[in-house]
């Protein structure tokens, strides 16, 4: 049976990326998406399909929905279900994952949902899958997600998620993760044409993210998909369509990527990594207080080390304040991308706003929310408590604890989720 003309996706992402994530589905596969809790809706075909999976460097899955329909009653949900076109992505006796959620919904004991689905499955396609549970990863991933007894069943097209490009095997202490990597390049509002430099590398992801971003390479080009697995699959299509996205990348950057850092191991794995991932970078061994390259446009990225797990207890102020003063010596033209888990050290490389970043920004997609007024309060009282403390000091004929000028002041631009931890980006008010 051949797949319908169009196809309804739901691709998902980390918290907060929602609008970013929209603007870089316009920006790459052309259809409007609708930004939704979670993630975007968009309508597609195959095609579609497959270079979502390849191309989007923000998301984190692409599903299909198989099938929406009423039902409040299990016996008719396996009779509803086993109509669905399963076979389309599934062969008979294929693993699968069950994953299901009920909200304000007469069926609600995910259990019974999980089994009465897969028996429906097992109907359609004349064998009973193999139901894979824990942490066994085989198989394709269903999801059933019922509110106010209306029943979504969609099939993950992902396999792992999609952050998980292949390239990077070597890694430092807590990285941030590829998409929020990448999420950070982008609210940044680099130019994607002139020097980009991260100081406190660790693994180099900030650095490779930005460099597949510049040249235009698809995300996806190293790595499997569950889609491969479907029986209708056509493989050598498929492979023409990656061959054709990774030959038009750009040949090379307009300008350098520089990823520096203290450590030597962390230059051995940010230089390994970038080999796997196909990208040419500046890696040095070098200090945070070392010199910038000299250029009038450029963009400072980085994570530096925020929480206990990257501190290991030990004082991380001196480390922000030193980060503050290269900040506040930035030429005007540059453009600045921070995450930080911990608004206090955040109000150390500059003072914070509540002005969220508008379309008219630095930031190349749309604005995140705007922080709430508890957090616009807090942001307020740091900064004006800080700069008092500094004032007292010098009346006092003390070394005010920052230097380097004035500084810059900072505006989150987006809030998100870190491996359960929340962490902001930063960028220049």
């Amino acid at each position: 049976m051949a797949l319908p003309d169009r196809l309804s996706l739901f691709v998902s992402c980390a918290p907060g990326l929602e609008p970013w994530l929209a603007a870089e589905v316009d920006a790459l596969l052309g259809p409007r998406a609708q930004v939704v809790p979670g993630g975007v809706e968009l309508e597609g075909d195959l095609s579609t399909v497959h270079r979502a999976n390849l191309q989007l460097g923000l998301a984190q899955q692409v599903r299909v929905r198989v099938g929406r329909f009423r039902v409040t009653a299990l016996p008719d949900l396996v009779r509803k279900a086993q109509n669905l076109p399963w076979e389309r992505w599934l062969a008979p006796g294929a693993p699968i994952r069950m994953r299901a959620s009920a909200r304000r919904s007469r069926l609600y004991h995910t259990g019974a949902i999980n089994e009465r689905i897969a028996r429906a499955i097992g109907a359609r396609l004349g064998a009973e899958p193999v139901v894979v549970k824990g942490e066994d990863e085989r198989g394709l991933l269903v999801h059933a997600r019922f509110e106010h007894d209306e029943a979504v069943l969609s099939v993950d097209t992902s396999g792992d998620p999609l952050h998980r490009r292949g390239w990077r095997l070597a890694t430092a202490k807590a990285p941030l993760r590829e998409d929020l990597a990448r999420a950070l390049v982008v609210v940044s509002g680099w130019d994607r044409q002139s020097v980009l430099v991260d100081p406190m590398m660790g693994s180099g992801t900030i650095a490779i993210e930005a460099a597949l971003l510049a040249r235009g390479m698809p995300p996806g080009a190293g790595r499997r998909f569950a889609f491969q697995d479907a029986p209708e699959h056509d493989e050598r299509r498929f492979e023409a369509l990656r061959a054709r996205l990774v030959d038009a990348a750009k040949p090379a950057l307009a300008a350098p990527i520089v990823g520096r850092d203290r450590d030597a191991g962390a230059v051995a794995a940010a230089t390994s990594n970038a080999a796997r991932a196909g990208v040419e970078l500046e890696l040095v061994q070098a200090p945070l207080s070392a010199p910038l390259p000299t250029a009038d446009v450029g963009a400072l990225v980085t994570n530096p080390p925020w929480g206990l797990r990257v501190s290991g207890g030990r004082d991380l102020r001196p480390l922000y304040q030193r980060l503050g003063e290269l900040v506040g010596a930035l030429p005007p033209a540059w453009s600045l991308g921070v995450a930080c888990g911990d608004p206090r050290l955040a109000k150390l490389v500059g003072p914070l706003t509540s002005a969220a970043v508008q379309s008219s920004d630095r930031a190349s997609s749309p604005p995140a929310p705007h922080m709430t007024s508890d957090e616009a309060s807090e942001a307020s009282e740091s900064s004006e408590s800080s700069e008092a403390s500094e004032a007292s000091e010098a009346s006092e004929g003390r070394a005010p604890q920052r230097r380097g000028g004035r500084r810059a002041a900072l505006k989150r631009a987006l809030l998100t989720d870190a491996g359960g931890t929340k962490v902001a980006f930063y960028v220049r008010a």
